[in-house]
């Protein structure tokens, strides 16, 4: 899941984004890093559930809760130390739709390997 991500963000910026035009470029541009993001907080914190032996993220609310509070970590912190950044509250939607259409897929992932 961690390489999909990181695979599909090499792919958005090198390839999909210069070849987008009109509104799919600017979704492209704007939130396709964000929802992979999501998917990519949720594997990262599976990832480290697994290494601690820890049961994984079961529930969407608790999923949903952690992609909540990374995405406003994620908004809000640097407007902390840098004064130009601004928040953009679709980004929170594109973080949690991320995570959240990430995990069924996290889940089958996760019931394969046990």
């Amino acid at each position: 899941m961690i390489g999909a991500a990181v695979l599909l963000y090499a792919c958005n910026k090198l390839w999909f984004l210069p070849a987008a035009s009109g509104p799919l470029r600017l979704f492209l541009a704007w939130y396709f890093s964000d929802l992979l993001a999501g998917a990519l907080l949720l594997a990262l914190v599976e990832l480290l559930l697994a290494l601690g032996r820890v049961s994984p993220i079961r529930s969407v609310p608790a999923a949903a809760g952690y992609l909540l509070a990374c995405g406003l970590f994620l908004e809000l912190a640097p407007l902390l130390y840098k004064p130009s950044s601004v928040c953009d509250p679709w980004d929170l939607l594109a973080y949690l739709a991320g995570g959240l259409l990430a995990l069924p897929l996290e889940r089958r992932l996760l019931s394969h390997s046990i």
